[in-house]
């Protein structure tokens, strides 16, 4: 079979023809291409964006709780005697404090073995906990033990496999409950050692034995461990007292107080006392004041949290004159969508029943370049006039006309308002309190009363610490700037939010310029096909043709040369 290829026979250079046809048959594919790639890098910019708002909602999400603003500081004057530290709910001031006595736990020791594989015994062990209260001579009252009934009574049983010195301290530990053993070597024997884990007089120890010798009382076999304070040594009072069960002793501004922890937060309101030493009857100053660099630290970081977004949304969509460095979202409408949305809730007030409502009032303001600038001076002058509202401003908080009523909790369906509150019943930990909030009724837990559901105070928890019966004011619940912007960008990033259905419908116009990229390729490569059959044909029918007229002209050569 002779070689052939396109262009031979005639000279007709059909490859260049038909590549330079194709080339304009090419082109919708290439504009097809371009919205791909436009696509893809609007798809991208998407996915700067959300981590940008992410990294930003994690910033104000972690500035949406009042105590990042209620800062105060509390000093001790002797660190040593006590530590102490203020929720920001604490009375501005200084108090003396006295520390006469620590809060122990009662510790109580058996009679030593030689070894710690010696049998104690088996049988039953309930341990209790509550008041000892001494014999008194004058006018003769017996001696007493009060059972504390906020712990329950803690029961070990001890067969043969747990009844050795260390099984019983073994098993003692292993029940997890309000009381450790250890085994404590004098020397000479081995003894073992139980300790209240709870400081106080409230939580000393009653320990009755049901020994599997039958003889409960006797200092032999399981009833060893037998502690009856108000029983006889010997007789149900087997175990010997190492150390009494003592309450903290403290004396604060001339009032004595009396604590069963070391850990104290609710002597001073708002502030948490942490007694480590008594103070020798010298009283010790503690000073509660206005923290404000820490208020400053949390404002600050407010504002550069928002800077950062505001640089990543300005790249994204800003315009350049000549055209070379614009955003790939300069003029894309949800872009436009999200700046907006963040930026109403930045300029907007807060609906409060505070004096400062706006940023501007505590000196952050935006500046010509959509940045957010603090005024350090006029934010110390907000915090030292009104700190109470600083916290209010930025995070989720509730304020109550009645003293004795406080904000506990509220969720996403809590809306910013003023409501009414009545009591019917008061609260305990055995009884829900009643009552309504906004005129409707009110779920009860414990003390605290929550906004029913479908009303706007839905989701709203106040605590109700006492009081009269009947009606108790309001309570003005204020949704501030972090806690708000944390909800918009919750809405913004969520599966079905905004952003995600903008970024589906560009995945879809992609899936559908991808079938449009096949069809047109498809088509392509049919006209590619006929445009060189038809250059082919032309080729051979030119090629035809110069022969035929090679051979025309040799015959009239021939003809003319035979006339001569």
């Amino acid at each position: 079979m002779p070689i052939s290829s396109p262009g031979i026979g005639s000279g007709l250079d059909v490859n260049s023809i038909v590549t330079s046809l194709m080339n304009v048959e090419r082109q919708p594919l290439t504009a097809v291409s371009k919205q791909k790639t436009d696509y893809q890098s609007q798809i991208s910019a998407y996915g700067t964006m959300k981590s940008a708002l992410s990294t930003f909602q994690t910033a104000v999400k972690a500035l949406s709780s009042p105590a990042k603003f209620n800062a105060q500081a509390a000093n001790s004057g002797n660190p040593a005697v006590f530590t102490a530290t203020a929720n920001g709910n604490a009375t501005l001031g200084d108090y003396a404090v006295t520390v006469s006595q620590l809060a122990k736990p009662q510790k109580l020791a058996m009679d030593g073995f030689t070894n710690t594989s010696d049998v104690v015994g088996t049988g039953t062990l309930t341990i209790s906990f509550g008041t000892f209260t001494p014999e008194v001579i004058t006018p003769p009252t017996p001696s007493s033990f009060t059972p504390n009934t906020a712990k329950p009574d803690v029961t070990i049983t001890f067969g043969s496999s747990n009844n050795t010195l260390a099984g019983v301290r073994d098993a003692i530990n292993a029940s997890n409950s309000s009381v450790s053993a250890t085994i404590v070597n004098d020397g000479t024997t081995n003894r073992l050692v139980i300790t209240s884990k709870d400081t106080g007089e409230v939580n000393s120890l009653k320990i009755s034995v049901a020994d599997g010798d039958t003889n409960n009382l006797d200092a032999a076999g399981l009833s060893r461990l037998a502690y009856d304070p108000t029983a006889s040594t010997g007789s149900g009072k087997n175990m010997t007292q190492m150390q009494a069960a003592k309450n903290a002793i403290l004396d604060i501004d001339g009032i004595a107080v009396v604590k069963s922890s070391n850990t104290i937060t609710d002597a001073i309101e708002g502030v948490t006392l942490n007694l480590l030493a008594t103070s020798n009857s010298n009283s010790v100053n503690l000073g509660v004041a206005t923290n404000q660099d820490k208020i400053k630290e949390s404002v600050t970081a407010f504002v550069d949290a928002y800077n950062k977004l505001n640089d990543t949304l300005r790249s994204l969509t800003k315009y350049d004159e000549t055209g070379k460095a614009s955003g790939v979202l300069l003029g894309d409408a949800t872009a436009r969508s999200v700046i907006n949305q963040i930026k109403t809730v930045m300029t907007n007030t807060i609906s409060s029943s505070g004096t400062i409502n706006s940023l501007s009032q505590v000196g952050v303001s935006f500046q010509r370049d959509g940045k957010l600038a603090l005024d350090a001076t006029k934010l110390a002058s907000a915090v030292t006039s009104n700190f109470s509202d600083i916290a209010t401003l930025f995070a989720t908080s509730a304020k109550a006309t009645d003293p004795l009523i406080s904000f506990s909790n509220s969720t996403s369906k809590t809306q910013a308002g003023t409501y009414a509150v009545t009591a019917s019943q008061l609260g305990t930990s055995l009884i829900n309190a009643a009552g309504t909030i906004n005129g409707v009724a009110a779920t009860g837990a414990g003390i605290n009363l929550i906004g029913a559901v479908g009303d706007p105070s839905e989701g709203l928890s106040i605590k109700v610490n006492g009081g009269a019966l009947g009606a108790r004011g309001t309570v003005t619940f204020t949704i501030g700037y972090a806690a708000q912007l944390d909800s918009v960008i919750t809405n913004l990033l969520k599966d079905d939010g905004l952003l995600a259905a903008r970024t589906q419908g560009m995945q879809s116009s992609i899936t559908r310029l991808d079938k449009q990229t096949e069809a047109i390729n498809v088509r392509l490569t049919a006209v590619e096909a006929r445009y060189r059959a038809q250059f082919t044909k032309l080729d051979t029918l030119l090629s035809s043709m110069s022969k035929t007229s090679s051979f025309l002209t040799q015959q009239i050569a021939s003809l003319n040369a035979n006339n001569q």
